[in-house]
C-alpha cells in the first residue's frame, strides 16, 4: 500500500514538472517568435502572444503552474543581449505576476472559458487585457530605465508599447486558445460547413485585399479597412465566439503582415511605422472587443431563447401531466389565446380551430353553460375573479369535470383550466371508502379505538370497544387509559409504549385490563401507527378472550380429569384382575374345608367356613362389577356378536333368577311369545344386563310381583330417532350415540321390560340411578348392599349393543326398566364416521 502511494505521488510530480516544462518551452518559443517575426521597428511589437499563452495556461490548468511562465520568461530575458541575470529574474517575475493576477481576478468572477457570457468577455478584456498587463509594463519599464538600457525620457513610450503589446496578446491569443481548446463537433451539418467555408474564403480574400494588397486599391481613398466588419459580425451572429476569435486573429495577422510589407490602410495617414502600428492596434482592439461582445450577447440571447423554449416545453409537459391548460383574454380587443392543453382537455387535436369564447362554451355541459358564461362576463365587465367547477361534453360523448381559476387585471383575464375528473372520482371513491370504513369501524365485533401518540388520549372508539369496557362515549373520549384506570399493572402501559416505539406495531399481545365496573378481563391486543391529518395516532384493536381462556382452562382441567379417570380405570382393572386370583383361591379352599369338616364331623366350623365362602362370593361379584365398569371406561371391552333364540335366553335367565325371587316370597311372571324368534347381538352382555335388572327387582321387592315381558316391536327410522332424541343419546351429526342411525326402511326391535312392586324411587333418586357407584340413598346401600354399578354397567352394555335403557319409578309403588335392542345389530358408529360420498 505504501509503495502504491509513493508511486502515485511520484507520477503526479512528473506530470506536474512535465506541464511546467511544456509551458516554459511554449512561452519561450512564443517570445522568440514575437522578437523575430512581429518586430516592425526597434522595440515595437504590435502584440505579445506569450502574454495570451501565459494567461490561458493558468486559466485552464491552474495557477500552481506559474513556475512554467517564470522559467520561460527567465530564459527569454536572459537570451536578450545586454541582459543580466537580476534583470532577467525581475522581468520573469513581472510576467508571472501578471498572468497569475489576471487568472486570480478572472476566477473571482467565476470566469467561463467558453466566453459565451458578456461577463466573461468583459472580464478578459478589462481584468486581464487592460488590468493585469499594467504589472509587467510598469515593472519592465522601470527596470529598463534603472539599468540604463533606455533613458527615462522614453519611459512613457516603453510603458505604452509593452502595455499595448501584452494587452493585444491577451485580447487576440487568449480567446482563440480558449474557444478552440476543443475541436468542433463532427456532427456539423453540411449546410453549416459550406457556410463556414464561404465565410473563411471571404475573410481571407478581404483581409488580403484590405491589408496586404499592393495594388492601387490598397491606396484608394475609400475606408476599405471597414470591409472586414461585416464578416466579424457574420461570425458573431452565426458561428459564435470560436469563429469570432479566429476572425480577429486572422485580421490581425493580415494587418501586421501588411504593415511589414509596407502596404495597408494604416500607412496612408501615418508618417511613421509606430503611428501606423498604433492605428493598427486600435483598429484590431475595436474589432476584437466588438466581435467578442457581440458574440457573447448573441450567445446569451440564444441561451435565453433555449432556456425559454425549455421552460415552455417544461411548462407544456407539466400542463400535459397535470391536465392543466391556460387561456388569456384581452379585455380590450376580446382576443383569446390558450395553450395546447386546452385542446386536449376538449378532446381535440391542438390547432383544430381558432380559440374563442363561443367555441369553448360549445363544449360546456348545457346545465353548466350559464354558470361559466356569467362568471366570464363578471370577470370581463366587473373585474371579479372566479373559481368554479363544471362539466365538459367531449366529441365522443364522454363527460369530464374541470376546475377553472381566473384572475383579472386591467388588461387581461388569465385563467387556468384543469381536468379534475379523476380527482373527483377518487374523492367520491374516498368518501365511499370512508363511509364503508366508518360502518365497518362501528359495526365491527372487534374493539377498535384511536388515540394520540403523544399523550395517549382517546379520540374515537367503536361500540364493541366501549361495550367491553362498560364506558359511555362521552365518558371515554378525551381521556387516557391511566385516567380510566384500565391498567391492572402500570408497567403494562410503559411496556406497550416501548414496544411500539421499537417495532412501530404490536401484534396479538395478551394483556389484562380493568373495566368501568372493576372487573378484570383478558384482551388480545394489536396496535398500529397511523396518520390522521398532520397528527400521528395509534390504532388499537382488541378482542376479549376472557371466556376463551377460561374455556381453555376448563378444557385442560377436563382433559386432566379424564386422563386421571382413565388412569384410575386402568388401575382398577389391573387391581381387580389381581384380586380375583386370591379370591378364587379363598372361595375354593372354603368349599374344600366345608367338605372336609363334614367328613370329619367338625360341624362347628361349617358355619364359619360358609360365611367365608359367602363373603368371598360377594366380594368376587363386587370385583367383577368394578372390573366390567373399568374395562368399559378404558375401552377394553370386547364385543362378541352371535345369533341366538330369544326364548332360550329367557328360560336361562329365569332359571338363574327364580331362587332369588322365591327367597323374598316374590311372584315371578314371564310374558314372552313362543314365536318371538331370534336376535343378533352380544349374548353374554344381554344376559348380564337382564340378570342385573331381575336381581335388583328380586332384591328390592318383598312379597310382591315381578313381571318380565319380552316383545318384538317395529319402528320407523323417524320413530327411532325421536325416541333416541328424547333420551338425549345423540352424538355429532345428529345421530344417536351407539344407537341405530336412521335407515331407509323400518327395523325390528326387541323390548325387554322388568316391572316390580318394590320400594320404588323418588324423582331425585331416579335422575341419578344410572350414575356409577350410586344407589337410591345411603340407607339402601346399608340395607341391601351392592356397589351401585349394576345399572351403570347395564346402561353401558345397552348402548354398546345399539340400544338403550329407560327407567320409570314411583316411591313405594315399584319400578319399571325397559331395554330396547335392535333385532339385528348394526355398528352405526363406524358408518357414521365415513365421509359422505
Amino acid at each position: 500500500m505504501q509503495t502504491k502511494f509513493l508511486n502515485a505521488i511520484k507520477g503526479h510530480s512528473w506530470r506536474y514538472f512535465l506541464a511546467v516544462g511544456a509551458i516554459a518551452l511554449i512561452y519561450y518559443l512564443a517570445s522568440q517568435f514575437a522578437i523575430s517575426t512581429l518586430t516592425l521597428s526597434s522595440e515595437i511589437y504590435p502584440m505579445w502572444p506569450a502574454a495570451g499563452i501565459a494567461q490561458v495556461a493558468l486559466l485552464l490548468f491552474g495557477r500552481q503552474l506559474w513556475p512554467g511562465i517564470a522559467i520561460g520568461g527567465f530564459l527569454f530575458s536572459i537570451s536578450v543581449p545586454s541582459a543580466s541575470i537580476p534583470t532577467a529574474l525581475i522581468s520573469a517575475g513581472a510576467r508571472t505576476l501578471q498572468a497569475w493576477t489576471g487568472t486570480y481576478l478572472l476566477q473571482r468572477i467565476n470566469f467561463s472559458a467558453g466566453l459565451e457570457r458578456l461577463k466573461d468577455v468583459l472580464g478578459i478584456v478589462g481584468l486581464a487585457a487592460l488590468g493585469s498587463t499594467l504589472i509587467n509594463s510598469s515593472i519592465g519599464s522601470i527596470v529598463v530605465c534603472l539599468t540604463g538600457l533606455s533613458s527615462w525620457s522614453n519611459f512613457g513610450t516603453i510603458w505604452g508599447t509593452w502595455w499595448v503589446g501584452d494587452a493585444m496578446g491577451i485580447l487576440l491569443v487568449a480567446p482563440l486558445l480558449l474557444t478552440w481548446r476543443k475541436l468542433p463537433s463532427a456532427r456539423t451539418k453540411r449546410q453549416q460547413i459550406v457556410e463556414r467555408a464561404i465565410w473563411l474564403l471571404l475573410l481571407l480574400a478581404i483581409g488580403w485585399l484590405v491589408f496586404c494588397s499592393r495594388t492601387r486599391a490598397a491606396y484608394a481613398r475609400y475606408p476599405l479597412e471597414y470591409l472586414p466588419f461585416p464578416l466579424v459580425v457574420w461570425a458573431a451572429f452565426r458561428f459564435g465566439q470560436r469563429y469570432t476569435a479566429l476572425s480577429n486573429f486572422i485580421l490581425c495577422g493580415f494587418a501586421i503582415w501588411g504593415i511589414a510589407r509596407g502596404s495597408g490602410p494604416f500607412l496612408k495617414h501615418a508618417s511613421s511605422i509606430p503611428q501606423a502600428l498604433l492605428s493598427l492596434q486600435a483598429f484590431i482592439a475595436v474589432i476584437a472587443v466588438t466581435g467578442l461582445v457581440l458574440a457573447a450577447t448573441v450567445a446569451e440571447r440564444h441561451q435565453a431563447e433555449a432556456s425559454l423554449r425549455a421552460s415552455e416545453a417544461s411548462l407544456a409537459n407539466a400542463q400535459r401531466i397535470a391536465q392543466l391548460g391556460n387561456w388569456d383574454l384581452d379585455r380590450n380587443t376580446q382576443q383569446l389565446r390558450w395553450s395546447q392543453e386546452i385542446y386536449r382537455i376538449l378532446g381535440q387535436r391542438p390547432g383544430t380551430f381558432e380559440p374563442s369564447l363561443e367555441a369553448y362554451l360549445e363544449y360546456v355541459h348545457p346545465e353548466d353553460r350559464e354558470l361559466v358564461k356569467s362568471s366570464i362576463e363578471s370577470a370581463l365587465f366587473q373585474q371579479q375573479p372566479y373559481s368554479i367547477d363544471y362539466r365538459l361534453v367531449l366529441p365522443d360523448g364522454s363527460h369530464r369535470t374541470v376546475c377553472e381559476h381566473a384572475a383579472v387585471n386591467s388588461l387581461y383575464i388569465t385563467s387556468t383550466v384543469q381536468d379534475i375528473t379523476d380527482r373527483k372520482r377518487a374523492e367520491a371513491a374516498l368518501r365511499s371508502s370512508e363511509e364503508r370504513f366508518s360502518k365497518a369501524f362501528h359495526a365491527s365485533p372487534v374493539g377498535i379505538s384511536i388515540c394520540t401518540l403523544t399523550d395517549g388520549r382517546f379520540l374515537d372508539a367503536n361500540e364493541s370497544f366501549l361495550r367491553s369496557l362498560g364506558w359511555l362515549r362521552h365518558e371515554f373520549i378525551g381521556r387516557t387509559a391511566s385516567e380510566l384506570k384500565m391498567w391492572i399493572n402500570s408497567e403494562d402501559g410503559r411496556r406497550l409504549a416501548q414496544m411500539l416505539q421499537e417495532q412501530n406495531s404490536i401484534g396479538n399481545q395478551e394483556i389484562k385490563i380493568r373495566t368501568k365496573a372493576g372487573e378484570v378481563r383478558d384482551w388480545l391486543l394489536s396496535v398500529e401507527l397511523i396518520d390522521l391529518g398532520s397528527s400521528q395516532c395509534v390504532l388499537i384493536m382488541t378482542s376479549d378472550i376472557t371466556e376463551r381462556l377460561r374455556s381453555e382452562e376448563f378444557r385442560r382441567g377436563k382433559e386432566a380429569a379424564e386422563a386421571a379417570n382413565r388412569s384410575k380405570s386402568i388401575f382398577l382393572a389391573n387391581m381387580s384382575h389381581e384380586l380375583r386370583t386370591p379370591l378364587n383361591a379363598i372361595i375354593g379352599y372354603s368349599e374344600i374345608l366345608q367338605e372336609d369338616a363334614r367328613d370329619l364331623g367338625a360341624e362347628e366350623f361349617i358355619d364359619d367356613l360358609q360365611r367365608i365362602n359367602t363373603a368371598g362370593q360377594h366380594l368376587l361379584v363386587l370385583i367383577k362389577d368394578i372390573l366390567d365398569l373399568t374395562k368399559i371406561e378404558a375401552g377394553r371391552v370386547e364385543f362378541h356378536l352371535e345369533t341366538f333364540t330369544i326364548l332360550k335366553l329367557v328360560e336361562e335367565v329365569v332359571a338363574t333368577i327364580a331362587p332369588m325371587a322365591d327367597k323374598n316370597n316374590n311372584i315371578l311372571e314371564i310374558q314372552c311369545p313362543e314365536d318371538i324368534g331370534s336376535m343378533q347381538t352380544d349374548l353374554t352382555k344381554l344376559r348380564q344386563s337382564l340378570l342385573n335388572l331381575l336381581s335388583n327387582a328380586s332384591k328390592f321387592t318383598r312379597s310382591g310381583a315381578i313381571t318380565f315381558t319380552v316383545a318384538r316391536s317395529l319402528e320407523t327410522p323417524a320413530e327411532t330417532a325421536n325416541r333416541c332424541k328424547k333420551l338425549g343419546v345423540y352424538t355429532r351429526g345428529g345421530k344417536a350415540e351407539n344407537s341405530s342411525s336412521p335407515l331407509s326402511s323400518p327395523q325390528d326391535w326387541i323390548v325387554f321390560t322388568v316391572k316390580d312392586t318394590g320400594i320404588g324411587m323418588s324423582p331425585e333418586q331416579l335422575a341419578k340411578i344410572f350414575d356409577p357407584f350410586t344407589q337410591a340413598d345411603s340407607s339402601t346401600t346399608k340395607k341391601y348392599g351392592g356397589t351401585g354399578l349394576g345399572l351403570t354397567i347395564t346402561k353401558k352394555f345397552c348402548e354398546m349393543m345399539g340400544g338403550d335403557i329407560t327407567a320409570f319409578s314411583e316411591l313405594d309403588k315399584g319400578s319399571t326398566f325397559t331395554i330396547r335392542l335392535p333385532a339385528i345389530f348394526t355398528d352405526f358408529s363406524k358408518s357414521s364416521e365415513q365421509p359422505d360420498k
